[in-house]
């Protein structure tokens, strides 16, 4: 076995491993290290480098950690500043480790299994935990954050089990790739009870458009109506279904619902969907008083914060909320600048994506696009290193195997 051959082997070997400890919470930033170190120790320095320069996505991804870094030189609260640069670090690393040092795309469906697995094993354990819980003392921990947060927040699980969701479905469509019935139709069912007690309403809107999405597709191109008819009547009264058993799913939604149509939503409103809207109102007037470079990196929330005190804003005020929205929490610290990057890392890939037939790499960047709705999600570890991994894993491999073909 030569170096080259080594290295790259170890690369591969550590990229399944943060695919698999991602849905756990657990150990990636140590697998993260070591990818980088690997990478260190292979050197070919000037190679990579020339590598980065050459491709405009790695640039572009690169770009907006470098705003952040940009933006501490006018911050006031320096610490949180650093703080910030650290938890986003992955957002640098790896669009310069995976565009050196691409994973080619015939080996993506074995990052996948990894991750297929981490998310089997976590709903494997929080199941186990609950029901230990509910027999020894009859509370009831199947749902939202008593079912998750021991582990990982339920909207962030929710993701990473829409995105698997997504990649198994994709596979489905090929008939070389498919895996058989006896493999693929518990892993659906498992997955989606998953998302249900998981109760992230973002998780679960997500998961109702790719499957509605994916039936629209399968109808249309296989002509197969009745099919389609009958998938939509089975989804509709699962939706009525799940509602009327699932009496803290239901109110949930019925409080979202109120919180949106309530034109007097009152300022401590503790209601996650009333909180959101409340505190969207608050970074509206934050940004329109720093609109096109923010307030800097590390300001961001204290900026927040002083404005939910004025207002009266008891419930955002008590837990120091940020933004709760990925654009808005861009477009505080960085302003119109920053805004417009987030949204040219993740529009241009996307058209690429499109163009090129990458189906998986579009219908990531769509949950990721619905994701950034509700949750300021490159404000954690957990948001940052799988949006950060996979987005390069997915664009860069891409590259890799159409060079390869011309």
């Amino acid at each position: 076995m030569t170096k080259q051959t080594l290295h790259t082997n170890i690369h591969f070997y550590l990229a399944m491993l943060i695919a698999f400890f991602l849905p756990l919470a657990r150990l990636v930033p140590v697998f993260i290290v070591l990818m980088i170190l690997n990478w260190l120790i292979e050197g070919d320095f000037r190679n990579k480098i020339q590598l980065i320069f050459k491709n405009k996505f790695s640039l572009l991804f690169i770009s907006f950690y470098l705003l952040h870094l940009l933006g501490l030189l006018y911050t006031q609260n320096v610490p949180s500043g650093l703080f910030d640069l650290e938890v986003k670090l992955s957002l640098i690393l790896f669009p310069i480790v995976l565009a050196t040092r691409p994973i080619s795309a015939d080996k993506i469906r074995s990052i996948f299994i990894a991750l297929l697995t981490g998310c089997v094993v976590a709903a494997t354990i929080m199941l186990i935990r609950a029901i230990y819980i509910y027999m020894t003392s009859g509370e009831n921990y199947f749902y939202y954050e008593a079912f998750a947060s021991f582990l990982i927040h339920p909207g962030y699980i929710s993701m990473y089990v829409n995105v698997t969701l997504s990649w198994l479905l994709i596979n489905q469509m090929d008939q070389s790739k498919r895996f058989s019935n006896v493999i693929f139709c518990p892993l659906m069912i498992i997955f989606t009870i998953f998302i249900i007690l998981l109760s992230s309403k973002m998780g679960l809107i997500t998961m109702t458009l790719i499957y509605v999405g994916f039936l629209i597709y399968y109808v249309v191109t296989r002509k197969k109506y009745l099919f389609g008819t009958i998938g939509i009547m089975v989804i509709g009264i699962s939706i009525v279904t799940l509602l009327r058993f699932m009496p803290e799913l239901s109110g949930r939604i019925n409080r979202a619902v109120g919180a949106v149509t309530n034109t007097n939503t009152v300022q401590s409103e503790s209601e996650s969907t009333a909180v959101r809207m409340l505190v969207w109102k608050a970074a509206n007037h934050v940004i329109s008083e720093n609109v096109i470079t923010g307030v800097g990196t590390g300001d961001a929330k204290d900026e927040l914060v002083k404005e939910y005190e004025k207002r009266g804003m008891t419930g955002a005020l008590e837990h120091r909320l940020n933004a709760h929205n990925e654009y808005y929490q861009v477009f505080v610290a960085l302003g119109t600048i920053g805004f417009i990057l987030l949204l040219g890392n993740l529009f241009f890939p996307m058209w690429w994506a499109f163009k090129t037939n990458n189906t998986l790499y579009v219908l990531f960047l769509l949950i990721i696009l619905l994701n950034f709705l509700t949750e300021s999600m490159l404000e954690t570890q957990a948001g940052v290193m799988f949006y950060a991994f996979f987005n390069s894993l997915l664009c860069f491999a891409k590259s890799v195997s159409i060079n390869r073909n011309s």
